[in-house]
């Protein structure tokens, strides 16, 4: 535990950690609210609408994102994609979703822009916050803390909606993106260094340049995208359909707070080991899905169910730090914020996709069929990447990885 938080001592992390624990909170209030009052005035049709317009915008705008992130101080992209996302909630505080469907896809699709500004830059900024033996901690913090918030935010959002209506949901919202910005405001992170001046779309090019140059990265890149689309978006939507179906959907919350447990349990174990064989672990962690999907094929006793899931968010929690420590060692700091837009790009852009067909295949194919499915997927892109020696190591001994200088983190206590 004391390693889990050790990277709390340095005060500019500590200063944005809470920030960004609050503004976290206001994401999961956010969703949903959004939700609660798109279905109020419209049909369930136009709400995969607006989150498909916040997803698209996301993914179209994550290269810019990271090419922003690039130029500017990290703190200072962080707020102003925070000043973006907030000028969204005032819409919706002001009643936008009460209007026509074509009024809300807007100001659904600057959140989406937002986050694709948002993530590359904070991701990018935590290596100059921290030195670098505190890094796998600060990155464990982060993850666990954006996941613990991920449960405590909708039920705080619900609470509120229950007890006070959307409007002061969004509100207290909106004030989450206002204390961001008040701990990012005067960070005094170091700016990237530039090459040569060019356009935003240019530098987005060298960013898919610098992560061609790394074949492990687009290796690992490639497996997310396969298992985000054909064995973890089956795994989301299955789980509560299956548990319905069972008459055991009153378990579906307790799963959902296993899983954060796990991913706790995971992010402790990543900030304190420091495996040799880096790569065999984070990718062979993601395999712990593989019980989930086991427990519901089988369709095994369901506290056998919970320790399974337990183990998922371990995995995911495990290999999350252990590969955001790896790029961002692995890439230099003018690059870093690209990187990650690249990473998010191709490893999330095809998830909606698995979300949205499963259902259907379902109805086809029937759920045994796609979990086995699954499972195969699931044993086949864990195993071919590992062939590749950079790849069990997270690029540890790549020649394009070694050759870096660590941007030193100055900071006091």
């Amino acid at each position: 535990m004391m390693r889990f938080t050790r990277p709390l001592r340095h005060a500019r992390f500590r200063r944005v950690w809470y920030g960004q624990a609050i503004s976290s909170i206001g994401d999961g209030i956010f969703n949903i609210a959004m939700i609660s009052v798109v279905l109020l005035h419209h049909r369930y049709a136009d709400l995969g609408f607006v989150l498909a317009a916040e997803s698209a915008a996301m993914v179209v705008m994550s290269l810019l994102g990271g090419a922003v992130a690039d130029r500017m101080r990290r703190a200072r992209a962080m707020a102003l994609s925070d000043g973006v996302q907030l000028l969204a909630v005032l819409g919706f505080i002001l009643g936008v979703a009460a209007g026509p469907l074509l009024l809300i896809l807007p100001f659904a699709a600057l959140m989406g822009i937002g986050s694709a500004m948002f993530q590359p830059a904070f991701g990018a900024l935590i290596p100059s916050l921290v030195p670098d033996e505190d890094l796998s901690a600060a990155n464990a913090l982060k993850s666990t803390t954006t996941k613990l918030a991920a449960v405590i935010g909708p039920g705080l959002g619900g609470l509120l909606l229950a007890t006070c209506g959307y409007r002061v949901a969004f509100m207290v919202d909106l004030g989450t993106f206002v204390v961001s910005i008040g701990t990012l405001i005067g960070l005094k992170d170091p700016v990237p260094e530039r090459g040569e001046p060019g356009s935003v779309f240019r530098d987005a090019r060298a960013g898919l340049a610098a992560v061609r140059d790394r074949p492990w990265v687009m290796t690992v890149i490639l497996q997310g995208t396969v298992q985000l689309l054909l064995v973890m978006g089956p795994a989301v939507v299955l789980l509560p359909i299956l548990l319905k179906e069972r008459g055991m959907f009153d378990a579906y919350g307790v799963m959902v707070g296993l899983e954060a447990a796990g991913y706790v349990l995971g992010g402790l174990a990543a900030s304190a080991w420091k495996p040799r064989w880096t790569g065999v672990v984070g990718v062979g962690a993601l395999s712990l899905l593989g019980l989930q999907l086991l427990a519901l094929l089988l369709r095994l006793p369901v506290y056998v169910l919970g320790c399974a899931v337990l183990a998922t968010g371990f995995g995911y929690a495990l290999f999350g730090v252990l590969w955001t420590s790896a790029l961002q060692r692995a890439f230099p700091d003018h690059l870093l914020g690209r990187a990650l837009s690249v990473e998010m790009l191709g490893t999330f852009a095809l998830a909606p996709v698995g979300l949205a067909l499963t259902p259907l295949a379902m109805n086809v194919l029937g759920d045994k069929a796609i979990l086995i499915a699954a499972l195969v997927v699931l044993a086949v892109s864990t195993v071919i990447p590992l062939f590749q020696r950079a790849v069990r190591t997270f690029g540890s001994g790549d020649p394009a990885t070694s050759e870096l200088v660590a941007v030193p983190a100055v900071d006091s206590a």
